[in-house]
């Protein structure tokens, strides 16, 4: 049985973690899966305490390590604003079996990430006022141990092969 890759795609609001992550799984890769940390962090009122990131660390786990543990799996993409190299070690912590792991951080200049919220107001998935916030966290992604992928003037697909290259490569660990 081949090792299984547990890929994290990091990035700011509005980058394009999500969009790649599903069209990875969905048109690039066999027998993968995908999480989406946002699906553990949705509740209303939306409030952020340490008892509430507790929990969505706890739920993120469980969720990757059943993915993980799954015969049918070889890879793994989660997808989340993963802006604290605390957040994905305590996220880490928590997983079991044996698998490489790829962590990556999507990056974009001010203008392109601008261009993606104009977009992604246009098609009713998010407010451009949280545009803000967005570019506020940009530059914490430098601190961050992960392979650093710009997304500025590059399409889909060769984000997606850029990628599939790095799955195919040496894994960090």
């Amino acid at each position: 049985m081949k090792r299984k890759r547990l890929l994290f795609i990091g990035g700011t609001m509005g980058v394009g973690k999500t969009t790649l992550g599903k069209y990875l799984v969905d048109q690039k890769l066999e027998n993968a899966a995908f999480l989406d940390g946002d699906w553990c962090w949705y509740m209303h009122p939306w409030v952020f305490s340490d008892e509430n990131k507790k929990m969505v660390i706890n739920n993120i786990q469980f969720l990757l390590n059943g993915y993980l543990h799954h015969s049918t799996f070889e890879t793994v993409v989660f997808v989340w604003v993963m802006d604290q190299q605390q957040t994905i070690n305590d996220i880490l912590s928590g997983l079991t079996g044996d698998y490489d792991f790829y962590n990556v951080s999507l990056i974009a200049t001010a203008s392109e990430l601008k261009r993606h919220f104009e977009k992604d107001t246009q098609n009713g998935i998010r407010e451009f006022n949280d545009l803000f916030g967005a570019l506020r966290r940009l530059s914490m992604y430098q601190k961050i141990n992960s392979i650093k992928i710009s997304v500025t003037n590059s399409n889909l697909q060769e984000s997606a092969n850029h990628l599939i290259a790095l799955l195919n490569a040496k894994p960090e660990k």
